[in-house]
């Protein structure tokens, strides 16, 4: 069902309607949102998703899409240890089917704000030939950022999960194959944990979003260091036993996964050895005096990750 802009916009304020919504004066429905000031500083991230360019309407639900791009923003902010508080929605999409279309999409969406208690408070719709999904989210954070170029010669480098079962799902649907669920939904609709742990102790970090080595590689040239990893450390994970069986099967590198693979939305953090601890997620390598490059088992490499342009 077609409806008016008008009436899209009610519903969607009364489907982004929240408990949790403190600090929102106006919401939804009017020009602009209004919220108040904090003593906190704001963190500000925005993210874009353009369909055959970062999703294919074949592969994945509106759902899937409002959820994938929302854990991709949040994820920004964790990053940088801010609490997320905020999202700002702008949507374009064709005429047909338009409210169910936007009401799957925000359902997608909120499935993810609601977990981590973040309000939708205002956006934009349009109308286009192809789909479009672009997310503001806003932070808040009491003490100073955590950047990319804080790592130190001698820190420890922690990954909070193993890379590379997203990068194994895009496989699976690249090829048509029937395989395991849960494969196709790390790329269609990555889970986000809080990297809380990481957060209080790290040095530097970043969001795995366009694969390890690229975002690694911004931590080393930041922080004018060298990363260093250790495919033993990598290969001791509980997690790598499936997937290198899986891309063994599919005749891929298991590595080109881990390493190039993308959107897993997991986090790389450096820690300073002081702070080691096996509940901050997997000890994979260590920070070295350098220039901005990234070694594996002490070799530089030439893998790279998500290129946009």
């Amino acid at each position: 069902m077609i409806e008016s802009e008008a009436g899209l916009v009610e519903r969607l304020r009364e489907l982004f309607q929240t408990s949790f919504a403190q600090g929102v004066e106006v919401g939804i429905g009017d020009d602009a949102a209004v919220i108040s000031a904090s003593n906190n500083k704001l963190v500000a991230t925005l993210d874009i998703a353009i369909e055959d360019v970062h999703f294919k309407s074949l592969w994945s639900s509106p759902f899937q899409i409002g959820a994938k791009l929302t854990t991709a923003n949040l994820a920004d902010l964790f990053s940088m240890g801010a609490t997320p508080k905020y999202l700002l929605v702008g949507a374009a999409i064709s005429e047909v089917n338009n409210s169910e279309v936007i009401t799957e999409l925000a359902q997608g969406i909120r499935s993810v704000a609601d977990k981590f208690e973040v309000s939708v408070i205002g956006g934009d719709l349009s109308k286009s030939e192809k789909m479009s999904l672009s997310i503001t989210a806003l932070g808040e954070i009491a003490k100073g950022p955590i950047t990319r170029s804080g790592a130190s010669a001698g820190d420890l480098i922690y990954l909070s999960a193993l890379p590379g079962l997203s990068a194994a799902g895009l496989a699976i649907l690249e090829r048509g194959l029937d395989r395991p669920k849960y494969v196709v939904q790390a790329h269609l609709n990555p889970k986000l944990v809080a990297p809380i742990k990481l957060i209080e102790v790290a040095s530097a970090m970043s969001d795995i979003s366009d694969g390890l080595v690229s975002d690694a590689r911004n931590i080393a040239r930041a922080s004018k260091v060298d990363l260093n990893f250790d495919t033993s450390a990598l290969e001791a994970s509980p997690d790598f036993k499936d997937l290198g069986e899986l891309a063994t099967e599919l005749g891929v590198d298991v590595y080109d996964w881990i390493f190039s693979g993308g959107e897993d939305h997991f986090f790389i953090a450096t820690v300073p050895e002081k702070y080691a601890d096996k509940n901050l997620g997997i000890q994979v390598g260590k920070v070295v005096a350098g220039s901005g490059l990234i070694t594996i088992d002490g070799v530089q490499t030439q893998r790279a990750g998500y290129q946009h342009f």
